[in-house]
């Protein structure tokens, strides 16, 4: 699938990779506020969307770490292992050899690159999804406590929970609401200031 392409092509295929993965978790994610993101996004917003969440998810960071090792070793270590020991007795009662006509045959860096991304793909779609669901509860229920301050430029404040923020817009609940408000970053806000949690 991968064979005799360049670096160049490469990066292309990243950057498509990340738009797609970026416009697709959002716009699912948004899907269950009501909000149609496709008219709020950019390209550019897109492709940062996935490096945000895992920038600033440890839990998603680490299980994309944990998982690539694990692919790691089965693409890359395990083929090694297999032709040092396949004539072992020991070795021939663990593997009957079924397991090489069965599943899916991967090559070095390519099976492993391969193997991460759709992984990627389906942790942030799955890790969205949810949040999409939880929200959506927390929505109806008017369950939402401000974290965040808008400063607008008349100097008027407003204190709101913030859901999400692009390069133009920042979506946010007001306190006793079922709505998410979108309002215009450039024309509008002055500041945005998070509340401090009390301990």
């Amino acid at each position: 699938m991968l064979k005799d392409i360049s670096f160049q092509e490469y990066l292309s295929i990243g950057y498509l990779f990340l738009v797609v993965l970026g416009v697709t978790s959002e716009a699912l994610f948004y899907g269950f506020l009501d909000v149609n993101y496709l008219e709020y996004v950019s390209i550019l917003d897109a492709l940062l969307t996935p490096i945000s969440l895992l920038n600033t998810n440890k839990i998603l960071f680490g299980a994309l770490i944990f998982f690539s090792f694990l692919v790691l070793f089965w693409v890359v270590r395990a083929p090694k292992v297999h032709e040092k020991y396949k004539n072992e007795k020991w070795y021939q009662k663990f593997n009957s050899g079924e397991s090489e006509k069965k599943g899916i045959k991967l090559d070095g860096k390519k099976g492993f690159l391969q193997i991460v991304l759709y992984f990627l793909f389906a942790l942030i779609l799955g890790f969205r999804l949810g949040a999409g669901v939880k929200y959506k509860k927390k929505l109806e229920q008017k369950k939402f406590e401000s974290d965040y301050v808008l400063v607008f430029k008349d100097n008027t404040e407003l204190k709101v929970k913030k859901i999400g923020v692009n390069s133009a817009y920042i979506f946010y609940v007001e306190d006793n609401d079922d709505t998410v408000t979108i309002t215009p970053i450039a024309d509008n806000i002055k500041q945005i200031k998070r509340i401090k949690k009390e301990k």
